[in-house]
């Protein structure tokens, strides 16, 4: 599950990592392109352009889901976040000002890659996980977790 690439990086590198996993995980999940593919059309032409634009989109978006092991990293997030013991750490270091995945980033990287260095069987040390992690907190909300 780990990447042993990023054993290697320094942890500076690992975070901008994460946050880049963000950008990336946010951009499959943008709903820009579907206003602009369900906008009123003037042609024909252009109604064959936003539909071969939009497939080449979707099928280029489940192809890097797939290649980032997206599915296989959301399930083990959630069996993260469910862990007691990481839900107090992960709790302790956020309040209710953090909304944006990247300010949880910000918070709990330096946690999840302690834990991580700990102990790579519970918490691996993957920025997509942590990525994935963090999305997960702002998107069920920071509150509501930490109850």
């Amino acid at each position: 599950m780990a990447e042993p690439r990023e054993k290697l990086l320094s942890f500076d590198e690992f975070k901008e990592k994460v946050y880049r996993n963000i950008w990336l995980l946010e951009s499959f999940q943008s709903k820009a392109f579907d206003d602009v593919q369900n906008s009123p059309r003037d042609g024909c032409l252009e109604s064959i352009f936003m539909s071969l634009v939009g497939k080449i989109i979707s099928t280029s978006t489940y192809y890097q889901e797939k290649h980032m092991r997206v599915a296989e990293l959301t399930a083990n997030a959630e069996n993260i976040l469910a862990q007691k013991e990481t839900k107090e750490l992960l709790c302790a270091k956020l309040d209710a000002s953090v909304k944006l995945p990247i300010d949880a980033a910000y918070k709990l990287t330096p946690v999840l890659y302690k834990l991580a260095l700990e102990n790579e069987e519970n918490v691996p040390m993957n920025s997509t996980l942590f990525a994935i992690i963090c999305r997960k907190l702002t998107t069920a909300g920071v509150d509501k977790y930490c109850q």
